[in-house]
Order: structure tokens, then C-alpha cells, then sequence
């Protein structure tokens, strides 16, 4: 029902990616926020796209956008929790090099979460 409600922004992100070869993505992801802006932050649905160069975020509404250079993921791991806070099941967690050149992360819960490693960790590679 919700998803419906913004399906004109969802056809907006993925629009933005419709000369790139898309390897996953995930119109209803659940962003916990990054670890650099603190626990402060608003969780909220968006689109995940995994591409062979980036994982790109981008939030319904607020329009909040993260780019991940695939070069600058240093791990990615499953967690229960993010910032303090949990929808109690296994969330996706990527640790990677921010613009800053310091150690971050972000955190979202995905369907076909097993999924979502396996092919982050191919194109990490």
C-alpha cells in the first residue's frame, strides 16, 4: 500500500539508472542510516541499486541520496542492529572508505538479504 503511494519516485531513482547495467535492486529497502552522521539520523524506505561501479541509496522522501563506490567497500556484513536501533531481523551492513577517507558505514534491511551479500561480494572482489 505505501509502496504505491510513491511509485512515481521509485520510477524517478530507477530512471536514473536505466543506461547502466543494474546487478540487484531493491525498490522497498529500509535505510538505518550511516555511521558518520550519527544516531540522529531518520531511518527510511528507498531504493537500492547494486552496479558493478556503485550501491546507490536514495530515499523516497526525504530526497537523501548515498553513493558507494564499490572500490571503497572494505567489508559487508549481517547485523541485528544499527545506531542503536532494530526491526528485529538481520540487516545488510557495508563498511566502506567515506569521502573523507575515514572508515564509515550504512545499514539497510533487504529482502533476499542472502542474496544481496553474495552478489556485493562478487562485485567487491
Amino acid at each position: 500500500m505505501v509502496k504505491k503511494l510513491f511509485q512515481r519516485r521509485i520510477n524517478e531513482i530507477l530512471d536514473k539508472f536505466k543506461d547502466k547495467s543494474i546487478i540487484l535492486s531493491s525498490d522497498n529497502a529500509n535505510f538505518f542510516g550511516q555511521q558518520s552522521r550519527k544516531s540522529t539520523q531518520v531511518r527510511g524506505n528507498g531504493v537500492l541499486i547494486l552496479s558493478a561501479e556503485d550501491l546507490y541509496f536514495e530515499m523516497w522522501i526525504p530526497k537523501k541520496i548515498l553513493q558507494i563506490p564499490i572500490s571503497s567497500v572494505l567489508n559487508i556484513e549481517i547485523t541485528k542492529s544499527f545506531l542503536h536501533k532494530s526491526a528485529f531481523r538481520k540487516l545488510l551492513k557495508v563498511v566502506f572508505t567515506n569521502q573523507e577517507g575515514e572508515e564509515d558505514a550504512a545499514a539497510w534491511w533487504v529482502t533476499s538479504l542472502d542474496k544481496w551479500t553474495k552478489e556485493l561480494e562478487k562485485v567487491k572482489i
